[in-house]
Protein backbone atom coordinates (compact mmCIF):
# COMPACT_ATOMS: atom_id res chain seq x y z
CA UNK A 1 0.00 0.00 0.00
CA UNK A 2 1.67 3.75 -0.92
CA UNK A 3 0.29 6.27 1.45
CA UNK A 4 1.28 9.63 0.52
CA UNK A 5 0.74 12.60 3.70
CA UNK A 6 1.01 16.22 3.79
CA UNK A 7 0.28 18.43 6.37
CA UNK A 8 -1.05 21.89 4.52
CA UNK A 9 -4.56 23.40 4.75
CA UNK A 10 -3.77 25.64 1.70
CA UNK A 11 -2.99 24.90 -1.79
CA UNK A 12 0.91 25.33 -2.93
CA UNK A 13 3.35 23.97 -5.56
CA UNK A 14 3.59 21.00 -3.05
CA UNK A 15 0.05 20.25 -2.85
CA UNK A 16 -0.40 20.53 -6.83
CA UNK A 17 2.56 18.10 -7.54
CA UNK A 18 0.59 15.55 -4.90
CA UNK A 19 -2.75 15.90 -6.94
CA UNK A 20 -0.81 14.90 -10.26
CA UNK A 21 0.87 12.50 -8.54
CA UNK A 22 -2.14 10.81 -7.05
CA UNK A 23 -3.86 10.69 -10.46
CA UNK A 24 -0.77 8.99 -11.79
CA UNK A 25 -0.65 6.29 -8.78
CA UNK A 26 -4.11 5.75 -8.65
CA UNK A 27 -4.14 4.47 -12.30
CA UNK A 28 -2.38 1.20 -11.32
CA UNK A 29 -3.60 -1.74 -9.34
CA UNK A 30 -2.13 -0.35 -5.85
CA UNK A 31 -3.67 0.35 -3.00
CA UNK A 32 -3.49 4.31 -2.61
CA UNK A 33 -4.18 6.36 0.33
CA UNK A 34 -3.83 10.06 0.91
CA UNK A 35 -3.88 11.63 4.48
CA UNK A 36 -3.87 15.58 5.12
CA UNK A 37 -6.64 17.74 6.31
CA UNK A 38 -9.88 17.90 5.02
CA UNK A 39 -9.54 21.81 3.68
CA UNK A 40 -6.23 20.54 2.04
CA UNK A 41 -8.18 17.56 0.65
CA UNK A 42 -10.58 19.78 -0.68
CA UNK A 43 -8.45 22.15 -2.57
CA UNK A 44 -6.70 18.92 -4.94
CA UNK A 45 -8.47 16.82 -7.19
CA UNK A 46 -8.39 13.56 -5.64
CA UNK A 47 -8.75 10.29 -7.55
CA UNK A 48 -11.82 8.11 -6.57
CA UNK A 49 -10.44 5.26 -6.18
CA UNK A 50 -7.85 6.61 -3.66
CA UNK A 51 -8.28 6.66 0.15
CA UNK A 52 -8.71 9.62 2.08
CA UNK A 53 -8.12 11.15 5.70
CA UNK A 54 -6.63 12.81 8.11
CA UNK A 55 -3.34 12.13 9.56
CA UNK A 56 -5.12 10.58 12.44
CA UNK A 57 -6.71 8.48 10.22
CA UNK A 58 -4.14 5.98 8.74
CA UNK A 59 -4.43 2.87 11.10
CA UNK A 60 -7.78 3.39 10.00
CA UNK A 61 -6.82 3.53 6.64
CA UNK A 62 -4.44 0.79 6.37
CA UNK A 63 -6.68 -1.86 7.99
CA UNK A 64 -5.05 -5.13 7.48
CA UNK A 65 -2.67 -4.20 5.61
CA UNK A 66 0.68 -5.71 6.89
CA UNK A 67 3.16 -2.90 4.61
CA UNK A 68 3.18 0.44 3.46
CA UNK A 69 5.26 2.33 2.18
CA UNK A 70 4.48 5.95 3.19
CA UNK A 71 5.67 9.27 1.66
CA UNK A 72 5.87 12.64 3.59
CA UNK A 73 5.02 15.55 1.10
CA UNK A 74 6.56 18.39 2.51
CA UNK A 75 8.90 19.58 4.97
CA UNK A 76 6.47 20.39 7.41
CA UNK A 77 5.24 16.67 8.30
CA UNK A 78 8.68 15.20 7.54
CA UNK A 79 8.81 14.30 11.13
CA UNK A 80 4.95 13.50 11.48
CA UNK A 81 5.40 11.09 9.31
CA UNK A 82 8.39 9.13 10.80
CA UNK A 83 6.31 9.75 14.34
CA UNK A 84 3.26 7.56 12.27
CA UNK A 85 6.02 4.81 11.27
CA UNK A 86 7.03 4.24 14.54
CA UNK A 87 3.69 3.52 16.01
CA UNK A 88 2.35 1.45 12.82
CA UNK A 89 5.42 -0.92 13.46
CA UNK A 90 4.78 -0.87 16.78
CA UNK A 91 2.08 -3.13 15.83
CA UNK A 92 3.78 -4.57 13.36
CA UNK A 93 3.11 -3.23 9.93
CA UNK A 94 6.42 -3.26 8.17
CA UNK A 95 6.85 0.41 7.17
CA UNK A 96 9.04 2.11 4.20
CA UNK A 97 9.48 5.90 4.56
CA UNK A 98 10.42 8.17 1.52
CA UNK A 99 10.65 12.21 1.41
CA UNK A 100 9.82 14.19 -1.62
CA UNK A 101 11.81 17.10 -1.46
CA UNK A 102 10.08 20.50 -2.63
CA UNK A 103 11.90 23.57 -1.57
CA UNK A 104 14.96 24.54 0.61
CA UNK A 105 14.53 25.76 3.78
CA UNK A 106 14.58 29.51 4.45
CA UNK A 107 17.78 29.66 6.65
CA UNK A 108 20.66 27.67 8.18
CA UNK A 109 19.08 26.79 11.28
CA UNK A 110 15.96 25.18 9.28
CA UNK A 111 17.83 23.89 6.89
CA UNK A 112 20.33 22.11 9.60
CA UNK A 113 17.13 20.42 11.06
CA UNK A 114 15.59 19.81 7.89
CA UNK A 115 18.83 17.17 6.86
CA UNK A 116 18.46 15.89 10.39
CA UNK A 117 15.12 14.64 9.96
CA UNK A 118 15.49 13.06 6.29
CA UNK A 119 18.31 11.15 7.93
CA UNK A 120 15.62 9.12 10.00
CA UNK A 121 14.24 8.22 6.23
CA UNK A 122 14.63 5.02 4.29
CA UNK A 123 14.95 7.08 0.98
CA UNK A 124 14.30 10.90 -0.17
CA UNK A 125 13.19 11.40 -3.98
CA UNK A 126 13.85 15.25 -5.28
CA UNK A 127 12.24 17.58 -7.25
CA UNK A 128 15.56 18.69 -8.80
CA UNK A 129 19.54 17.98 -8.42
CA UNK A 130 20.62 20.95 -6.19
CA UNK A 131 17.97 19.47 -3.60
CA UNK A 132 20.56 16.50 -3.17
CA UNK A 133 22.71 18.93 -0.93
CA UNK A 134 19.66 18.23 2.09
CA UNK A 135 20.41 14.28 1.33
CA UNK A 136 23.19 13.54 -0.40
CA UNK A 137 21.56 9.99 -1.68
CA UNK A 138 18.55 11.70 -2.63
CA UNK A 139 17.14 10.25 -5.90
CA UNK A 140 16.95 12.21 -8.84
CA UNK A 141 14.40 11.65 -11.69
CA UNK A 142 13.70 14.12 -14.32
CA UNK A 143 13.35 17.24 -12.82
CA UNK A 144 10.35 17.90 -11.94
CA UNK A 145 7.78 19.09 -14.78
CA UNK A 146 4.09 21.09 -15.44
CA UNK A 147 1.29 18.82 -15.85
CA UNK A 148 -0.50 18.45 -19.24
CA UNK A 149 -3.43 20.54 -18.41
CA UNK A 150 -1.86 23.96 -18.23
CA UNK A 151 -0.21 23.46 -21.78
CA UNK A 152 -1.59 25.50 -24.42
CA UNK A 153 -1.32 24.92 -28.69
CA UNK A 154 1.81 26.82 -29.35
CA UNK A 155 -0.59 28.21 -32.64
CA UNK A 156 -1.38 30.73 -29.66
CA UNK A 157 1.29 32.47 -29.22
CA UNK A 158 0.72 34.98 -31.56
CA UNK A 159 2.23 38.38 -30.45
CA UNK A 160 3.84 40.36 -27.47
CA UNK A 161 0.34 41.49 -25.41
CA UNK A 162 2.14 44.39 -23.60
CA UNK A 163 0.98 43.12 -20.29
CA UNK A 164 3.38 41.96 -17.38
CA UNK A 165 1.71 39.67 -14.32
CA UNK A 166 2.69 37.65 -11.85
CA UNK A 167 1.22 35.42 -9.07
CA UNK A 168 2.09 33.42 -6.06
CA UNK A 169 1.56 33.51 -2.06
CA UNK A 170 1.99 36.58 -0.57
CA UNK A 171 5.06 34.26 1.60
CA UNK A 172 7.90 36.62 2.33
CA UNK A 173 9.90 33.82 0.31
CA UNK A 174 8.57 34.50 -3.11
CA UNK A 175 9.24 37.97 -2.74
CA UNK A 176 6.37 39.92 -4.14
CA UNK A 177 7.30 42.64 -2.27
CA UNK A 178 9.89 43.32 -5.22
CA UNK A 179 6.73 44.02 -7.19
CA UNK A 180 5.99 47.87 -6.44
CA UNK A 181 9.29 49.14 -7.82
CA UNK A 182 9.25 46.93 -10.96
CA UNK A 183 5.56 47.26 -12.09
CA UNK A 184 5.92 51.07 -11.47
CA UNK A 185 9.23 51.46 -13.80
CA UNK A 186 7.45 49.01 -16.30
CA UNK A 187 4.04 51.21 -16.83
CA UNK A 188 6.23 53.83 -17.23
CA UNK A 189 7.32 52.86 -20.16
CA UNK A 190 3.25 51.98 -21.44
CA UNK A 191 3.37 48.27 -20.07
CA UNK A 192 -0.06 47.24 -18.15
CA UNK A 193 0.83 45.29 -14.85
CA UNK A 194 -1.44 42.71 -12.96
CA UNK A 195 -0.91 40.80 -9.89
CA UNK A 196 -2.49 38.01 -8.02
CA UNK A 197 -2.54 36.85 -4.79
CA UNK A 198 -2.96 33.23 -3.19
CA UNK A 199 -3.65 32.17 0.27
CA UNK A 200 0.05 32.20 2.44
CA UNK A 201 1.17 28.60 3.89
CA UNK A 202 2.39 30.25 7.04
CA UNK A 203 1.27 33.03 9.16
CA UNK A 204 2.82 36.52 7.90
CA UNK A 205 -0.02 38.52 8.51
CA UNK A 206 2.03 41.99 8.98
CA UNK A 207 3.82 40.99 5.28
CA UNK A 208 0.67 40.24 3.79
CA UNK A 209 -1.61 43.27 4.62
CA UNK A 210 1.50 45.56 3.74
CA UNK A 211 1.99 43.82 0.43
CA UNK A 212 -1.59 44.18 -0.37
CA UNK A 213 -1.40 47.68 0.17
CA UNK A 214 1.86 48.46 -1.75
CA UNK A 215 0.75 45.97 -4.51
CA UNK A 216 -3.12 47.76 -4.39
CA UNK A 217 -2.79 49.52 -7.95
CA UNK A 218 -2.20 46.38 -10.30
CA UNK A 219 -4.30 43.47 -7.51
CA UNK A 220 -6.38 41.35 -9.29
CA UNK A 221 -8.81 38.54 -7.52
CA UNK A 222 -9.81 35.11 -8.42
CA UNK A 223 -7.44 34.91 -11.16
CA UNK A 224 -4.34 32.81 -9.48
CA UNK A 225 -4.14 29.88 -12.17
CA UNK A 226 -2.24 29.64 -15.37
CA UNK A 227 -5.40 29.82 -17.08
CA UNK A 228 -5.18 33.65 -16.02
CA UNK A 229 -1.73 34.05 -18.62
CA UNK A 230 -2.28 34.74 -22.10
CA UNK A 231 0.37 33.80 -25.06
CA UNK A 232 2.36 36.47 -25.24
CA UNK A 233 2.10 37.81 -21.74
CA UNK A 234 5.69 38.33 -19.55
CA UNK A 235 5.43 36.60 -16.02
CA UNK A 236 7.66 37.55 -13.33
CA UNK A 237 8.81 35.03 -10.60
CA UNK A 238 10.59 37.66 -7.79
CA UNK A 239 11.79 34.17 -5.37
CA UNK A 240 14.03 35.16 -3.30
CA UNK A 241 14.48 31.71 -1.41
CA UNK A 242 12.97 28.24 -1.28
CA UNK A 243 12.07 27.63 -4.81
CA UNK A 244 12.94 24.25 -6.43
CA UNK A 245 11.28 23.74 -9.74
CA UNK A 246 8.81 26.32 -9.61
CA UNK A 247 6.19 25.15 -11.41
CA UNK A 248 4.33 28.96 -11.76
CA UNK A 249 7.52 29.65 -13.67
CA UNK A 250 6.84 26.15 -15.88
CA UNK A 251 2.91 26.79 -16.23
CA UNK A 252 3.75 30.51 -17.78
CA UNK A 253 6.17 29.00 -20.56
CA UNK A 254 3.39 26.07 -21.15
CA UNK A 255 1.00 28.78 -21.68
CA UNK A 256 3.40 30.85 -24.42
CA UNK A 257 4.35 33.32 -21.83
CA UNK A 258 7.34 34.80 -21.66
CA UNK A 259 9.05 34.18 -18.42
CA UNK A 260 11.33 36.73 -16.02
CA UNK A 261 12.61 35.18 -12.95
CA UNK A 262 14.87 35.56 -10.09
CA UNK A 263 18.10 32.98 -10.36
CA UNK A 264 17.28 31.20 -8.20
CA UNK A 265 16.07 26.71 -7.88
CA UNK A 266 16.34 25.60 -11.19
CA UNK A 267 15.24 28.72 -12.87
CA UNK A 268 18.64 29.31 -15.05
CA UNK A 269 17.76 25.80 -16.43
CA UNK A 270 13.94 25.64 -17.76
CA UNK A 271 15.40 26.09 -21.18
CA UNK A 272 18.60 25.05 -21.94
CA UNK A 273 18.20 27.49 -25.34
CA UNK A 274 17.53 30.22 -22.88
CA UNK A 275 14.18 30.62 -24.90
CA UNK A 276 11.01 31.80 -23.53
CA UNK A 277 13.03 32.59 -19.97
CA UNK A 278 15.57 35.29 -18.64
CA UNK A 279 16.90 35.42 -15.53
CA UNK A 280 17.70 38.40 -12.75
CA UNK A 281 19.90 38.87 -9.70
CA UNK A 282 18.19 37.83 -6.96
CA UNK A 283 16.83 40.48 -4.94
CA UNK A 284 17.82 42.59 -7.28
CA UNK A 285 15.19 44.99 -9.03
CA UNK A 286 17.46 47.00 -11.30
CA UNK A 287 18.57 43.78 -12.31
CA UNK A 288 14.72 42.86 -12.88
CA UNK A 289 13.47 45.93 -14.61
CA UNK A 290 17.11 46.01 -16.93
CA UNK A 291 16.09 42.30 -18.32
CA UNK A 292 12.23 43.44 -18.85
CA UNK A 293 13.27 46.17 -20.74
CA UNK A 294 15.60 43.81 -22.94
CA UNK A 295 12.50 41.37 -23.46
CA UNK A 296 10.43 44.25 -24.36
CA UNK A 297 12.86 45.61 -26.93
CA UNK A 298 13.14 42.25 -28.59
CA UNK A 299 11.61 42.64 -32.13
CA UNK A 300 8.02 40.92 -32.25
CA UNK A 301 9.37 37.95 -34.16
CA UNK A 302 12.23 36.95 -31.99
CA UNK A 303 9.53 37.19 -28.95
CA UNK A 304 7.30 34.94 -30.54
CA UNK A 305 9.72 32.37 -31.48
CA UNK A 306 10.95 32.28 -27.86
CA UNK A 307 7.70 31.84 -26.89
CA UNK A 308 7.05 28.69 -28.73
CA UNK A 309 10.45 27.58 -28.01
CA UNK A 310 10.24 27.85 -24.29
CA UNK A 311 6.72 26.06 -24.70
CA UNK A 312 7.72 23.20 -26.58
CA UNK A 313 10.63 22.41 -23.88
CA UNK A 314 8.30 22.31 -21.13
CA UNK A 315 6.12 20.17 -23.26
CA UNK A 316 9.09 17.45 -24.19
CA UNK A 317 9.59 17.61 -20.74
CA UNK A 318 5.86 17.25 -19.56
CA UNK A 319 4.92 14.64 -16.07
CA UNK A 320 8.61 12.04 -16.87
CA UNK A 321 9.44 13.08 -13.15
CA UNK A 322 5.33 12.11 -12.37
CA UNK A 323 6.01 8.56 -14.06
CA UNK A 324 9.48 7.66 -13.09
CA UNK A 325 8.61 8.23 -8.91
CA UNK A 326 5.26 6.53 -9.34
CA UNK A 327 7.79 3.59 -10.78
CA UNK A 328 9.58 3.93 -7.65
CA UNK A 329 6.76 3.89 -5.01
CA UNK A 330 5.44 0.96 -7.34
CA UNK A 331 8.53 -1.07 -6.91
CA UNK A 332 8.97 -0.60 -3.70
CA UNK A 333 5.80 -1.64 -3.05
CA UNK A 334 6.04 -4.62 -4.67
CA UNK A 335 9.13 -5.23 -2.43
CA UNK A 336 7.85 -5.25 0.85
CA UNK A 337 7.04 -8.35 2.83
CA UNK A 338 3.87 -9.43 2.72
CA UNK A 339 2.43 -7.96 -0.24
CA UNK A 340 -0.27 -8.44 -2.37
CA UNK A 341 0.03 -6.60 -5.51
CA UNK A 342 0.12 -7.33 -9.01
CA UNK A 343 2.30 -4.99 -11.09
CA UNK A 344 0.35 -3.63 -13.41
Amino acid sequence: MIVLLDPYEERGGGQAVLEELLRVVSQSSHSVAVCMPAQGRSRIEIPQQVLQGEFDDIEQLVGEEKAVVLVSNANAGHISVLRIAGALRRKGVVCKTVAILHNYPGSRLRTSVVKAVLRKFDNAIAVEPGLSSLRPDALIPSWLSAAPKISAPLYLATSRQGVIKSFARPDPSKGMHLLKDIYLAMERIGFTCQVALGDPLESHRGYVNKLKSDLSPWLVSGRRSAEWLNPGDIFVVPSIYGEAACLSAQEAMSRGAFVVASRVGLMPYLSPTNEGIRTFALGDTSSAISVLQDVCNMTPEVFLSECRGGATEMARRNLRWFDEVSNLLFSWDLQMPGSLVVRP
